[in-house]
This record gives C-alpha cells, sequence and structure tokens, in this order.
C-alpha cells in the first residue's frame, strides 16, 4: 500500500485466484490516508473487481501519539493509543473519510468492512451525519452510506446490546459474525447464545456465514460444515 500502482498491479495479479477475496489495508499508510486521489484506481480496481476493503486499525502517527496518549506508564500509553481507543478512532476516521471524499459516489460497489462494531462510528453517528450539512459534492447524506457500503463485523465482542444498537442504524445484510484471533476466541456456546438473541432464524443464518459468502463470493462450505452450522443455529 505504501506504493499505489503496485497495489493496483498486486490486485490484478490476484484477481482469478479463488484463495483471494478482498483485501486488508489500513487507513493510512504512513502520512498518506487511503482516500488520497493516489489511491483512487486501487479502490476503482477493488470495486470492480468486486474485492471488499476491510480497513484493520492501526496505531496513531507519532504526532497524534505525542499529542494526545503520551503522558503515562508505557504499557497505559500503549494501551489507549491501541485496543482501548486510538485503533479504533484510527479506523473510523479512514472510513469517514473515504464517505467525505466522493469514494462511494465514484465507486458505488466498492464495499468496506468495519470491526468491533463500525469502530465507533456508528455510535455517534447522529452526530456525524451532521457533516451532510457542510460536505458538499456528496449525493447522499453521510449515515445512508452505512446503508449500502459499509459492512460491520463483530470482532469477536458477541454482546446483544451492541447487536441492538447496529440495528438501529444498519440492517442484518450488513452483520458480518467474526472473531478477533487471538484475542477474543468466542465457543460455540456463546456464539450460539449471542445468534439466539436474533429472533428470525433466517437472520441468524445471515449473520452467523450467509452476509460473509455473499460479500466474499464465497462457495458453500464442504459437505458437513453446512450441518455443522446447523446445529449450531439449533443451540441459539
Amino acid at each position: 500500500m505504501s506504493d499505489p500502482d503496485a497495489a493496483v498491479t498486486e490486485l490484478q495479479r490476484v484477481a482469478n485466484s479463488p484463495a483471494h477475496v478482498g483485501i486488508m489495508s489500513y487507513g493510512r499508510s504512513g502520512d498518506r490516508p487511503l482516500d488520497d486521489p493516489a489511491y483512487d484506481e486501487l479502490l476503482a480496481t477493488a470495486a470492480g473487481l468486486g474485492r471488499p476493503v476491510f480497513l484493520h486499525p492501526q496505531i496513531p502517527s507519532n504526532a497524534v501519539r505525542d499529542a494526545s496518549y503520551r503522558g503515562f506508564d508505557p504499557t497505559v500509553e500503549l494501551a489507549l493509543a491501541t485496543f482501548g481507543w486510538g485503533w479504533h478512532i484510527e479506523a473510523g476516521l479512514a472510513a469517514l473519510r473515504l464517505i467525505l471524499r466522493g469514494t462511494f459516489d465514484r465507486h458505488p460497489d466498492l464495499q468496506i468492512v468495519l470491526g468491533h462494531w463500525g469502530e465507533m462510528l456508528l455510535f455517534a453517528l447522529d452526530r456525524v451525519d451532521s457533516l451532510s450539512n457542510v460536505a458538499t459534492g456528496l449525493d447522499r447524506r453521510v449515515a445512508e452510506y452505512f446503508r449500502t457500503n459499509i459492512h460491520i463485523a463483530t470482532s469477536g465482542m458477541l454482546t446483544p446490546r451492541l447487536l441492538r444498537h447496529a440495528l438501529d442504524f444498519t440492517s442484518v445484510d450488513r452483520i458480518l459474525l467474526s472473531g478477533d484471533y487471538p484475542f477474543h476466541r468466542p465457543d460455540a456456546a456463546a456464539v450460539a447464545d449471542f445468534l439466539g438473541t436474533l429472533p428470525d432464524r433466517e437472520d441468524q443464518r445471515k449473520v452467523a456465514y450467509a452476509n460473509a459468502q455473499a460479500l466474499y463470493h464465497l462457495e458453500p462450505s464442504p459437505s458437513g460444515s453446512d450441518d455443522a452450522t446447523a446445529r449450531l443455529l439449533e443451540r441459539s
């Protein structure tokens, strides 16, 4: 990603490989954010090939760390800048910048995935949507892109209240059950309990695996795997 032209070439090279289903990227490379015009060809190629972009959290830049995260014990400082807060702000901001840059207007088929229940954006989306009043040139309001171009992954945080909150802002078709290996490794019982909070069995199936199959153009599971999933859903 530090070389946008090379990234396009690599994406085209692997386009015909069934093993390649998408891109995982930080929201910036060095000081260049993903919404920089230098990446527009890459994002256009990803949209054309149907390759979603997973926006992975990254540690804030040194300048941001100096301004906002320093002054604590090194362990606390690092935690604050990463899993405690900074990671999620970085990823959420990257997604928001893509929206404000008009990326999804130029490339309406482009899909991105945000982990950790939307990397803080869903919790402030009512407020964030006020950017629509000053962001000239967008085809729609900021919040509307969450229903058309952004998918929300659970990242091992199987908390029913977070699911209920997410469904206030997006549809069940855009929720992806996911772990966060090796940090979060929920067992079958935890997954079943979480899915059981969805009253509709078809919605359970979508969140459990069907949404991911559709987004990543995955083939049906090998023989036996679907039966195992069915048994899991029966527990919910």
